[in-house]
């Protein structure tokens, strides 16, 4: 005799899902692929930067030259640096924003705005994938930085000075491509949204209005205290959202990233088949 079962449980009625053992190796990944070059910094970023728009690492100090910078960046510097505030101020308001304001609300819409299919600990799942499109946005622009190596505004123009991180000596002075501050407050702010649009959050809408919201002031900010051009910021908020869209559609009911490509073990109805052969 034998037997054969077939059983079809009902699936639980979230439209997202997570897999800890893989978003915990995606995001562990992610986070060593940003924290190592950050650590060791000094050591492997080059001497010279690769994208200099100008004729050496010093820039060109004293003249306000445009040089060989091209149109854009240069008509964007020149208008947003110093704009509204003093640049060093910029820069200061740029990391409370970047760095405090967004993760803080982010994490906050995830756990208060799962949409009307959420189960419990769907604010949990929320963060996990906020987290970790966040994660792999650093880690690709980590890789970005180290590559192209731009030298940043205050360099190039011969504005820099020791106040307020302007360091022409840092390693850091020469990593200005793509803005990490700009990719983290998109890519935190848009997964969110996407997030919600796909559990069919109520809230959807207005997470997409924070995020464009959240890009473009940290972006600015940025220009504003010259640590960046805008094509920094322009590339720095393409990676974000590429990273905040595509993180959490992973993560879609029965998607790559999802515990329950095939079933769930959620309660519910069941249909069992059998037969004698």
């Amino acid at each position: 005799m034998i037997a054969v079962v077939l059983a079809v449980a009902a699936t639980a009625t979230d439209k997202v899902d997570i897999n800890p053992r893989a978003d915990a190796l995606v995001t562990g990944a992610a986070f060593v692929g940003w924290f190592v070059p950050q650590l060791l910094s000094r050591e492997l970023a080059p001497e010279h930067c690769r994208i200099c728009d100008g004729p050496d690492n010093t820039g060109l100090p004293g003249t306000g030259s445009r040089g060989t910078l091209n149109g854009v960046d240069a008509w964007f510097h020149d208008s947003m640096t110093g704009w509204l505030m003093p640049r060093g101020t910029s820069a200061i308001v740029s990391d409370v924003v970047a760095y405090g304001v967004v993760p803080l609300s982010t994490m906050a819409g995830a756990f208060l705005a799962t949409g009307p299919h959420a189960t419990e600990g769907a604010g949990s799942r929320a963060a996990v994938i906020v987290v970790e499109s966040a994660a792999v946005s650093a880690a690709i622009v980590q890789g970005f930085k180290f590559t192209t190596v731009r030298k940043r505004p205050y360099i190039r123009y011969g504005t820099g000075n020791p106040s307020g991180g302007y360091n022409v000596g840092d390693e850091d002075s020469r990593l200005g491509f793509p803005s990490g501050h700009t990719a983290l407050a998109t890519s935190l702010t848009v997964a969110l949204a996407t997030t919600a649009t796909i559990e069919e959050s109520s809230a959807a809408p207005w997470f997409w209005a924070g995020a464009a919201v959240a890009s473009v002031t940290v972006g600015s900010l940025r220009m504003m205290a010259e640590k960046h051009y805008f094509t920094d910021v322009a590339v720095g908020a393409l990676v974000g959202a590429a990273c905040g869209v595509t993180i959490p559609l992973l993560h879609r009911r029965g998607g790559p990233l999802s515990s329950d490509t095939v079933s769930v073990t959620a309660p519910g109805p069941a249909f069992v088949v059998s037969g004698q052969f």
